[in-house]
């Protein structure tokens, strides 16, 4: 939209901004009538939860957990697979997760019209992300793909392989960068957050050993008073 400097005046001003907050009331009531309306309808739901009712959803396929924030106009989409979301999970602007495929194997037939056999785990498959997830803006999580508690999708990713725990992936294809922490640090992240029985196994910490971890972080050098770094 074009405006001028000077436009609108000093009368018509005021006027403009009485109706933008009504207006603006009135999209808010909106937004929380429909939000409700929406929540309702995902298969599971825990506390805290947020959704935008701009989004896109098969809301009868997705299960989230507590303390989920969706983000700004997410499409979460899986027709006959599931989308199962962790608890303290946050998503940035417009994340995709794709549960579910087409088959282009067949022969003589267009793919719009190629039928699936109920239940085929090799075409539809869904999502899982685990707890303590951050899943970066844009990116897209496709069908099939695991992503492990604590692990960070980096903004713009396409992931197309499951994602170890406590792993930061970027890219496209998606690759892991690096763990968040080493290995004894994650073993102290988990004893503080949860019991037990719910911490990573030896098993699934021996197999984050190998990945590379932060490096140290850099040493700033003192300065002689006076002399100001470059």
């Amino acid at each position: 939209m074009r405006v001028a400097a000077r436009r609108p005046g000093a009368l018509l001003g005021p006027v403009i901004g009485a109706l933008d907050r009504i207006l603006r009331t009135t999209s808010r009531a909106r937004r929380a009538v429909r939000g409700l309306a929406l929540a309702r309808r995902f298969a599971a739901r825990g506390d805290n939860f947020t959704v935008d009712p701009d989004g896109v959803y098969t809301c009868e396929t997705i299960e989230v957990g507590d303390n989920v924030d969706l983000g700004y106009r997410p499409i979460l989409m899986a027709a006959r697979a599931r989308i199962r979301i962790g608890d303290n999970v946050m998503f940035g602007p417009e994340v995709t997760i794709r549960g579910g495929n087409h088959r282009i194997d067949q022969v003589g037939v267009p793919m719009i019209a190629v039928d699936k056999a109920p239940g085929d785990d090799t075409q539809d498959r869904g999502v899982t992300i685990g707890d303590d997830v951050w899943v970066g803006t844009r990116a897209v999580i496709l069908h099939g793909v695991t992503i492990g508690r604590g692990a960070v999708i980096g903004a713009g990713a396409v992931v197309t392989r499951s994602v170890p725990p406590y792993a930061v992936a970027a890219g496209n294809p998606a690759r892991v960068i690096r763990l968040r922490w080493p290995v004894e640090t994650i073993q102290a992240h988990e004893r503080r957050l949860y019991p037990a029985d719910r911490r990573l196994s030896a098993t699934e910490l021996a197999a984050l050993a190998d990945l590379p971890t932060p490096g140290p972080a850099p040493v700033t050098k003192s300065l002689t008073p006076g002399v100001q770094a470059r």
